[in-house]
């Protein structure tokens, strides 16, 4: 499903081949085009580095308990890494915290975004 003008549903799909749930839709196009649209305005195509996880996949990567990457019925939110074609994480990460994303995390080469209820900073 397209979720924005340059994102679809299929490149959040689970690295273990499942697709996203779809009561999560709606809550990715609002990352998508609140985030993701304007981060790739800025820095070039975005990668999903990861996306949706199921709960199995997200504890064999070492995924955190409560993860927004395992997107649930029951709790708004859905979270993604990305890597931008150009600039370096940090860059991503302060354009990112200026757009007021609401879960926001830095590492060593991607992003992670979220749409949490609340705010997070790592």
């Amino acid at each position: 499903m397209r979720l924005s003008a340059h994102f679809d549903s299929s490149e959040f799909r689970c690295h273990d081949g499942t697709p996203c749930p779809e009561h999560a839709y709606g809550d990715l196009i609002r990352l998508c085009r609140r985030y993701l649209e304007p981060l790739r305005g800025e820095f070039g195509p975005v990668i999903i580095v990861s996306g949706y996880r199921t709960r199995a996949h997200n504890a064999a990567v070492g995924g955190v308990r409560g993860s927004f990457h395992v997107y649930r019925r029951d709790r708004p939110g859905a979270a993604a890494d990305v890597r931008a074609a150009r600039g370096r994480p940090a860059e991503w990460y302060a354009y990112l915290d200026e757009l007021a994303v609401p879960g926001l995390g830095r590492y060593a080469d991607h992003v992670h975004a979220d749409n949490r209820q609340g705010h997070a900073r790592w």
